[in-house]
């Protein structure tokens, strides 16, 4: 510690005597504080190493994974030599990124005969895509009239209101749509050379959200009215942390999609109706509540009203109530197979409904999917090399069934024969009881699995809507989920202009520039374009 000296005329004074014992006092003081705060910082990183040793002891015995290890920033952590030599090397390393390779060029003489003739040339060909930004500039000219109103010129429609281009706002939907990231999308622009925010390219995207919605609704009216057939399926979809399912419906020539909270029978209806609300009483209400197991003297009941037609559901809400049908469970079911008359009447006619058998989906005029229903033969273990067999010939028997209702259903011949071959299958002794659950399902849904026999062509798996609904899964396992209900329209109306494109033969990226351009081609003309020229061949 620093003596204090005191002046030789100031020694005798007392009070300057005690202020320097004083301030030689609180020296101490500070310097004692300094020690102990000193070791205390050592225990505590002592302490703290011995803490993270016992974590990774106990991480070891729980069999879990370990820390990760960081690497260090390569920043001088001292001023010892060993630090800057660390340094040094990782600036010399680089500055040797920065600065390009030495190349030796050697050329190679051509080993050309002496005498030969020049006959021409040999076509090479190479594809190459070039991204260039650029800054269009308009220059908008402004004029006063002798009146004193002003004119001023306008942008062209494709970039009013936006401060990006028709064609970059395109690719940005298009890289959506292929699976990347909006964080994935703004790094690969940003490295093109567009000066752009993560903001604004989640502002592009949003933006047509609604026009998307409404687009896809058109998709789905022209399907539902010009489809002979539509595939359904759904899958889980998460929305603001909430379990969710999205639905799709499509056809040989469309795709829609649309999440809801719920994947319910009625959630399903209301899908086909559209936002409308309607309650029939006809052929399809009476083979609903019989599908129900709704008892026949209710069904009798009903015979009598066929034709009446109620815009909401007060109405048939009183006749309930008219006929003296009180019980809750059959009100509901009445109520619901009201909607299914309804919806029945706005579909085309005769349409059919393709589904895996999922209970939401089997409904109206349905036809079962034989890969499912074939799907529970798979799983089977086969405990002898008798049941082993016995299931291979089960299977074989089912695809040679299956090719031979597909070519009647083409041909419209050899019907008999098929239901021949049914009956013969449903007739095998089995000895495995999950080959008799098999055939007894075959057995139950007989109607629905040969249905193409009386719709020629009608696909006899629900494949495609598998396959469609699997862009769906795609975009769940990247981006998890929704998180307003913006983004869960735009993701819906993408994806149903996307696949809808992928179903009528049209380009994708193409469609998107007409979009952006304020040129859009109207898809729900092109779907019922292509279903009336298949319905009207020339």
């Amino acid at each position: 510690m620093t003596s204090i000296e005191i002046p030789e005329n100031q020694k005798a004074v007392p009070w300057v005597q005690s202020l320097v014992f004083f301030i030689q006092e609180q020296a101490k003081t500070i310097q004692e504080q300094a020690r102990t705060i000193q070791a205390q910082a050592e225990q505590i990183a002592e302490l703290k190493a011995t803490v993270q040793e016992l974590r990774d002891e106990i991480t070891r015995l729980k069999n879990t994974p370990k820390r990760p290890k960081f690497r260090s920033s390569g920043y001088p952590r001292s001023s010892s030599s060993k630090g800057h030599q660390n340094t040094h090397n990782r600036q010399a390393a680089d500055l040797a990124q920065d600065l390009p390779a030495k190349k030796i060029r050697e050329e190679m003489p051509s080993h050309v005969p002496e005498g030969s003739r020049f006959k021409g040339y040999a076509t090479y060909s190479v594809q190459e895509l070039s991204l260039t930004p650029k800054d269009v500039m308009y220059k908008l000219e402004v004029w006063q009239t002798p009146d004193g109103s002003v004119i001023r010129a306008m942008v062209p429609a494709e970039v009013e209101g936006s401060h990006f281009g028709a064609e970059l706002r395109a690719l940005i939907h298009g890289l959506y749509a292929s699976g990347m990231t909006q964080p994935a999308i703004f790094q690969f622009i940003s490295n093109v050379g567009i000066e752009i925010s993560e903001g604004q390219i989640h502002n592009i995207l949003m933006g047509e959200a609604e026009s998307y919605e409404k687009q896809s609704e058109a998709i789905l009216s022209a399907g539902l009215q010009e489809a002979s057939y539509i595939r359904v399926d759904d899958t889980g979809a998460k929305h603001c942390h909430q379990n969710g399912y999205c639905t799709h419906i499509g056809g040989q020539y469309f795709a829609y999609y649309k999440s809801t909270a719920s994947k319910s029978r009625l959630n399903f209806l209301r899908l086909l109706a559209q936002g409308k609300e309607g309650y029939v009483i006809n052929e399809a209400f009476i083979w609903h509540l019989f599908e129900s197991g709704v008892e026949d003297d209710v069904l009798n009941i009903f015979e009598a009203y066929q034709g009446k037609r109620y815009g909401t559901k007060k109405g048939l809400i009183r006749l309930l109530n008219a006929v003296g049908i009180r019980e809750k469970k059959l009100r509901l079911k009445c109520l619901e197979a009201g909607f299914v008359g309804f919806i029945q009447e706005t579909l085309k006619a005769g349409q059919v409904l393709i589904s895996d058998r999922a209970g939401q989906f089997a409904i109206l005029n349905h036809a079962d999917c034989w890969v499912h229903m074939e799907r529970p033969l798979r799983k089977l273990i086969a405990s002898t090399p008798k049941i082993e067999q016995e299931i291979r010939q089960v299977r074989e028997a089912i695809w040679i069934l299956y090719e031979q209702v597909k070519e009647a259903s083409l041909s419209q011949q050899g019907k008999a024969e098929v239901h021949a071959a049914y009956d013969a299958l449903l007739a095998k002794e089995v000895v495995s009881p999950g080959v008799r659950t098999v055939l007894d399902a075959f057995r139950d849904h007989r109607d629905g699995l040969l249905k193409a026999l009386d719709h020629p062509g009608l696909p006899l798996h629900n494949n495609d809507s598998e396959r469609g609904i699997r862009g769906m899964v795609k975009f769940r396992n990247v981006s998890g989920g929704t998180s307003s209900e913006e983004g869960r329209v735009f993701r819906d109306g993408l994806m149903t202009l996307k696949q809808t494109c992928y179903r009528i033969g049209q380009n994708f990226w193409d469609f998107l520039k007409t979009w952006f351009r304020r040129e859009p081609i109207d898809l729900a003309a092109r779907v019922r374009e292509r279903y009336q020229a298949i319905a009207s061949p020339p």
